[in-house]
């Protein structure tokens, strides 16, 4: 499962009794000290904490913060920084008697480039619960380049047409570069990832689940190119990867079941050059695979395996 891949203990080391902190301002104990980073710091999130605020520093582990959104204000360009939220009980068949049950609930813009965002979560398998923060947001928007997500189990309780991840080109801020790593993407999400002009990005070992709309989406027009997708799961989603437009990108080892009589709603790569889509395990059979999949001479398609065979050319 998608979480259980996620390293921790984090990347970070301080040795609080060799670096005091200031008088009266909860957590700046451990805002230097030992590091594997020359300026990284990591900030944590727990809305479950006794006592939790966002008017901490976030850098003390008994000191977090509430939020991301506060966490993000924190952080800095390309210094290595952190956030790593904690666990939380709102997975669907948890006994709603538990206690740590608030789950993240925002929608957050990331701005700031080169940071990282986990979810720790040792003893689950799909990742800590984010729903988003109102009816039909999106969680996290990233308006900055080099950002890399993982461990989460996006939600949507209610259906909302709420979308987990988009990363989007605004005119002076890019999404590119952007990982997506050990996630889960729930049923009631319309969207698991959207890209908007993100190129270069790395979207790996992660498992959608009945996604609504589209698993992984390109807009239409803007062309999402050099994209890397591997080592996907993907049950049962209305379309598991449409990316029309989409040059010089790689898609292999991906394991899609969806409507085996569909149209283009396992791999759509109409309009795009370039792109090479191999080894993939197709829950549909040749006959089915010119349906479900499109090419239109968009690049290399390379023994990508149906129910009952591989496949010897693209689609048309």
């Amino acid at each position: 499962m998608p979480s259980s891949n996620v390293a921790w203990p984090g990347p970070l080391t301080r040795l609080q009794t060799l670096m005091p902190g200031q008088m009266g301002v909860p957590g700046t104990d451990t805002e230097t000290g030992l590091r594997l980073h020359s300026t990284g710091t990591i900030f944590y999130v727990d809305p479950n904490y006794p006592g939790v605020s966002d008017q901490r520093d976030g850098t003390d582990p008994n000191d977090p913060l509430r939020t991301v959104a506060a966490a993000l204000t924190h952080c800095q360009p390309y210094r290595g920084d952190v956030i790593a939220v904690m666990a939380n009980g709102l997975w669907t068949h948890a006994n709603p008697a538990s206690s740590y049950r608030l789950p993240i609930a925002e929608n957050v813009i990331v701005t700031v480039p080169g940071i990282k965002i986990v979810g720790v979560f040792p003893s689950g398998s799909l990742g800590v619960p984010w729903y988003p923060g109102t009816t039909g947001g999106t969680c996290i928007t990233v308006n900055a380049i080099d950002v890399l997500i993982e461990g989460f189990c996006f939600m949507d309780a209610a259906a909302n047409n709420a979308v987990a991840i988009a990363a989007v080109w605004g005119g002076t801020v890019y999404g590119d570069n952007l990982t997506v790593r050990h996630c889960f993407f729930n049923t009631n999400l319309d969207y698991g990832i959207r890209l908007t002009f993100a190129y270069y990005s790395h979207i790996h070992d992660n498992y959608f689940d009945s996604v609504n709309v589209t698993a992984i989406n390109d807009e239409t027009a803007n062309n999402s190119d050099y994209i890397e997708i591997y080592n996907n799961r993907f049950s049962m989603c209305t379309n598991a990867i449409n990316l029309p437009g989409v040059s010089w990108g790689l898609i292999r080892d991906n394991w899609i079941r969806g409507n085996p009589a569909g149209a283009n709603n396992y791999i759509n790569l109409t309009g795009g050059a370039d792109n090479i889509v191999a080894n993939n395990y197709l829950g549909c059979s040749i006959g089915q695979y010119d349906s479900t999949c499109s090419d239109s001479n968009s690049g290399a398609w390379i023994s990508n395996f149906c129910t009952n065979g591989p496949t010897t050319a693209p689609p048309t």
